[in-house]
């Protein structure tokens, strides 16, 4: 698809292992609490999905391309479409004391080895298993889908690419102001000490111009301000009312 005619959608999506039944993932806060996932509250509502990105299993993005706002259906995602199949080659077996610094070494741990991730298979006879398959390599999986909406305003696109890398965000706390190819963003201040901020705005920059390409050039406002002084008040005293007297 072209980047011109991409798609930004907004979907809710529910995860799971065919084989197994096993929800791994959702956006859906009542999936996460059945199947005690531990999801972060911000990433419990719809995603924002462009088809084409890769941000998401190709069998998913392939199939969302035709559905409308406010469709709902069950996706079914091969291996070959999804997390690849399952390659022998990317199982290698260490001698144990490799992970002496590791305190709770134990199958389904995830480890990082020579720069890779991995995941502990097995420990056995001071030998250890890892894979470093994609942890859904070679599984056929199935998606439970809802549109919510789709996005054709260049501002709020604008908006909902922020989001997707500060998920914190309130879309209605971002101020986007579109000129011609430049796009002026000022953040809500308390973003400003999010871990790795340049980081994340040179990644906001990348998403803004290649995902909306009539955008050239990306601006960052940060506004710094001396605290409002605090303005003490003093209770205002009361004058005491003369009573007359009346003499007889």
């Amino acid at each position: 698809m072209s980047s011109r005619n991409l798609l930004f959608m907004l979907v809710d999506y529910t995860g799971r292992i065919a084989e197994t039944n096993e929800v791994f993932d959702t956006t859906i806060k009542e999936d996460a609490e059945k199947n005690n996932l531990l999801i972060r509250d911000e990433e419990l509502q719809p995603k924002l999905i462009i088809p084409g990105s890769g941000w998401f299993p190709k069998g998913l993005e392939e199939a969302l391309i035709s559905m409308k706002k406010g469709e709902e259906k069950e996706i079914e995602v091969p291996p070959e479409k999804g997390y690849g199949p399952r390659d022998v080659s990317k199982i290698r077996t260490y001698p144990l004391r490799k992970f002496r610094n590791i305190s709770d070494l134990k199958p389904g741990v995830q480890v990082e080895i020579d720069g890779r991730i991995g995941t502990v298979r097995l420990i056995r006879s001071g030998r250890v298993q890892v894979d470093f398959n994609p942890p859904l390599a070679g599984r056929t999986l199935i998606y439970h889908v809802k549109v919510k909406d789709i996005i054709r305003n260049r501002l709020l696109r604008v908006k909902h690419l922020l989001k997707r890398r500060i998920p914190s965000l309130k879309i209605e706390d971002i101020k986007v102001n579109i000129k011609e190819s430049t796009v002026t963003i000022e953040l809500p201040s308390e973003s400003y000490t999010t871990q790795g901020i340049q980081i994340i705005k040179n990644a906001i920059y990348n998403d803004i111009t290649k995902y909306i390409p009539s955008i050239t050039e990306v601006v960052f406002v940060e506004r710094y301000g001396a605290p409002k002084k605090k303005v003490k008040t003093t209770p205002s005293k009361r004058k005491k009312s003369k009573k007359a007297s009346i003499s007889t």
